[in-house]
């Protein structure tokens, strides 16, 4: 599996070529390539995914985002399940910059929970895979924070948000495929109104 960077890069790239006009990734496309990222789906089977969803002669709109390459890429996966595995590769990172980038997160969460921004800090990274797991942990107690702090304006906006983005696109997923989207999304806008930092190796790159 490809560093996250590159995942990210190569898939972005594939699909605006495949595209006739250029146009930004939505806050939706993003959280579809971290969700398939997070399945540990190979970079390969998702650019054969969006490039069938593309060649398919049953298409009938432009595919301007990536919601419309779900099904393809979920058809592929299982065709080629060999592929598979467990969980993306973390990137090769200097223990100095791990532990900076550590103390840096911890900051920027102290204004929210000095409780969190102290297990933060105490996150041993001598072990990527166990240190990624417990930051995991730490930002899901976060957002369950922010649920609690955010006030109905904040949440009317997020569900306001997250509905305009995934509408266009339920007839396209499974139902338990929006559901996780729109918890995803969720995630994503709320730590994005907050201004919080995503807890994660992954975004030192």
């Amino acid at each position: 599996m490809e560093n996250y960077f590159n995942y990210f890069t190569e898939i972005e790239r594939f699909f605006q070529s495949k595209r006739r006009s250029f146009t930004l990734l939505s806050p939706l496309d993003w959280v579809l390539m971290e969700n398939w990222m997070e399945q540990g789906i190979p970079l390969e089977v998702v650019l054969k995914g969006i490039d069938r969803a593309f060649s398919s002669p049953k298409r009938k709109q432009e595919i301007g985002s990536l919601a419309y390459c779900v099904k393809s890429v979920e058809k592929v996966c299982e065709e080629m399940k060999e592929l598979r595995v467990e969980a993306p590769r973390l990137p090769d990172l200097d223990a100095d910059e791990i532990a900076a980038y550590i103390r840096k997160i911890a900051h920027q969460i102290e204004p929210f929970d000095k409780g969190i921004a102290e297990s933060i800090r105490r996150v041993d990274h001598s072990d990527l895979r166990a240190a990624e797991q417990a930051l995991s942990a730490l930002e899901e107690k976060l957002i369950a924070l922010l649920k609690i702090t955010a006030d109905d304006k904040t949440v009317i906006e997020v569900k306001r948000e997250v509905d305009a983005e995934i509408n266009p696109f339920r007839s396209t997923m499974t139902a338990a495929q929006v559901m996780m989207l729109e918890q995803q999304l969720w995630r994503r806008k709320l730590l994005e109104k907050f201004e919080v930092p995503r807890l994660s190796l992954f975004y030192l790159i």
